[in-house]
């Protein structure tokens, strides 16, 4: 019995070796190996407003691995589309090319182009469609497709047209941490892109004030028509679209309709509304969040839209 445990031990000992050998050869490319090529980043959102006009997204592919540096062939990707993909060609996208040119002289990076087609679509669709992408032919044999981004995942997301969607520069803004000021605009990104998504609903895309790694959403007022009015007020759900809780920076939100006494040092009476005049549009917001044993984090931010 003894020796059986033994065998047992030594066979899952060689299996788990392999196993990590195996991810640092496939992956990590661990100093040997053959030279991989595959999509920057395995999934994206395609998100646009269905304006009408035809949006085009890039793709790139690049080699990487243990002699990428010296290799000096060109050599050609060929990709296809997967049959689990629900976008349909010509009603949601085109693809005028199914191939990328991989040479040295382009430093092995290429971009395949995807059109998306916003005409005759009217937002907000029940479901989003999907679109993936499969390498699935290289012209170099010596070149195999990376095991983890040799497809990419492209999720279509159709929004609605409002003169918010846009980025946005920080013209002034505070971030006070526990009762203290820590921040101001100068610590703000360059750029912030907040986007809508229909149905009164904004997402503001990786930045909770100065951190990055974020996605959360507000809400602003409009009239009985759909439009934004100035002086509209804004407002921040407890729950994303999807259902689960706003949370920033992996914490709850807090806001002044509902966490006042949290956000005593940013001017919940004065803010959360948008100015606008035309092109020119201003939000003034203040939000934040809190960490349970040390207290609130507190958001104001004065942010122009510059495109």
């Amino acid at each position: 019995m003894k020796n059986i445990k033994k065998l047992l031990y030594l066979f899952l000992g060689a299996t788990l070796v392999m196993s990590c050998v195996e991810d640092d050869t496939t992956y990590e490319l661990n100093g040997e190996g053959p030279n991989l090529v595959g999509f920057v980043k395995s999934s994206i959102n395609a998100s646009v407003v269905a304006d009408g006009a035809d949006k085009e997204f890039l793709m790139t592919v690049k080699l990487a691995g243990p002699t990428a540096a010296e290799f000096s062939e060109d050599f050609d990707v060929t990709v296809e589309i997967d049959p689990s993909s629900t976008a349909i060609e010509g009603v949601h996208y085109r693809l005028d090319s199914f191939s990328l040119a991989l040479s040295a002289s382009g430093n092995y990076i290429d971009n395949l182009p995807l059109t998306v087609i916003t005409d005759g679509i009217a937002p907000p669709l029940d479901v989003n469609p999907k679109l993936k992408l499969n390498i699935v032919e290289i012209s170099n044999g010596s070149v195999k497709p990376n095991g983890r981004t040799s497809s990419i995942d492209i999720t279509i997301e159709y929004l609605c047209y409002s003169p918010i969607t846009g980025k946005y520069s920080t013209a002034d803004a505070a971030y006070w941490r526990i009762g203290s000021n820590n921040a101001t605009a100068s610590s703000w990104p360059e750029e912030t892109q907040m986007i809508y998504i229909c149905n009164g609903v904004y997402r503001v895309l990786e930045y909770c004030g100065l951190f990055d790694g974020n996605e959360w959403y507000f809400e602003v007022e409009t009239d009985e028509f759909g439009n934004v009015a100035d002086g509209a007020e804004i407002t921040y759900p407890a729950t994303t679209p999807d259902g689960d809780p706003q949370m920033l920076n992996g914490q709850p939100l807090i806001t002044c309709e509902l966490n006042a006494s949290d956000l005593s040092n940013v001017g919940c009476s004065s803010s959360n509304y948008v100015s606008i005049s035309g092109d020119d549009v201003t939000l003034y917001m203040s939000y934040g969040y809190f960490t349970a044993g040390s207290g609130s984090r507190e958001f104001y931010q004065e942010m122009n839209k510059i495109n």
